[in-house]
């Protein structure tokens, strides 16, 4: 379905459910993320400091909680492209070209959500670094006070491939077993709520691990909560060809593969709206067709397609990280 919007020239195309599957599919941020909406560019999601907890006695006062009330700041960030299509092939009745690139722009802007949320290692400039990562954050020193300070590289664990061949079956038990150690020891563990995100060459690496007593720790067909999904030790996985580290957000990331786990409260997405001319479903698309605008002169129609997020995580020590470098 189409509609013409605002004089413009540019038409909405709504098919939110084809692009909002693709992105589901492919990014596990939007998939495991908790959902923040958001009306304006910028968000405050309340976040509460240490709340101090002892015995009281029988007519004496609380103690009081020397923490104050802060806040994750949400800024909303767009990401998309533009791509020309003939006028020609729009009228090939047998072949729907749109909705064949309408779900590569959605799965490829989920690689890039999914990296800009989760790999990049520069600092966020909200033009080629929209957010900072889970993988920067924790890498960096976060001064607050409290639950929620945090020392660098605290809750990351770096791995070479050659250590981790070396490692063996058994080995290589001791390395993940520290690495989810550390997000099992933190105040912020969650059981229900604990996540896993993988790159997919993790899987070759990950078959035929054992624990000390020969029981495999990684399961490809294991149920949680009514879907069959990828396991190590009890979590599910969920694969993101994003889980690279690379310098700036990119759908085609190609530095380091990452494993990460965490509390899914902590990881937060803010949904923003799109500009007018782009249908409501976030992601969305829009055409301009030959007969407007740049287009003319060449009979290509023009098909944009964008989303808009914010990002942020409440924690670092709600993390970890483990990087095969």
């Amino acid at each position: 379905m189409a509609r013409e919007t605002f004089g413009t020239g540019w038409i909405a195309v709504e098919t939110g459910d084809v692009a909002i599957q693709a992105l589901m599919q492919n990014s596990a941020t939007e998939k495991l993320a908790r959902p923040e909406p958001m009306a304006t560019d910028t968000k405050q999601v309340p976040r509460s400091g240490d709340f101090a907890i002892g015995s009281v006695a029988k007519g004496a006062a609380y103690t009081e909680t020397a923490g104050v009330q802060d806040y994750v700041q949400l800024v909303a960030r767009k990401a998309g492209g533009v791509l020309r299509v003939a006028e020609e092939d729009l009228t090939d009745t047998t072949v729907d070209i749109l909705a064949t690139k309408r779900y590569g722009a959605a799965r490829n802007m989920a690689l890039f959500f999914d990296n800009a949320t989760l790999g990049t290692s520069a600092a966020e400039n909200g033009t080629t670094v929209l957010y900072t990562s889970v993988y920067k954050a924790l890498r960096t020193t976060n001064a607050a006070s409290g639950a929620f300070q945090y020392t660098a590289d605290t809750n990351y664990q770096a791995v070479p491939a050659a250590t981790w061949a070396a490692l063996g079956a058994s080995g290589a038990y001791g390395a993940l077993n520290t690495f989810v150690g550390k997000y099992e020891q933190s105040n912020f563990f969650d059981e229900g709520n604990g996540f896993m995100i993988a790159h997919p060459s993790f899987k070759s690496l990950f078959r035929g691990l054992v624990d000390l007593n020969g029981r495999p720790i990684f399961n490809e067909t294991q149920v949680i909560d009514g879907i069959q999904k990828s396991s190590l030790f009890g979590y599910g996985i969920t694969w993101s060809l994003g889980a690279r580290v690379s310098a700036t957000n990119t759908s085609s990331p190609t530095g380091n593969p990452l494993l990460i786990m965490g509390n899914r409260d902590m990881l937060i997405k803010g949904m923003a709206h799109l500009s007018p001319e782009i249908a409501s479903p976030n992601p969305g698309f829009a055409l301009q067709r030959a007969r407007n605008g740049i287009g003319y002169l060449t009979d290509e129609a023009l098909m944009k397609a964008a989303m808009r997020r914010g990002f942020n995580i409440g924690t670092e020590n709600a993390f970890a990280i483990l990087e095969r470098t």
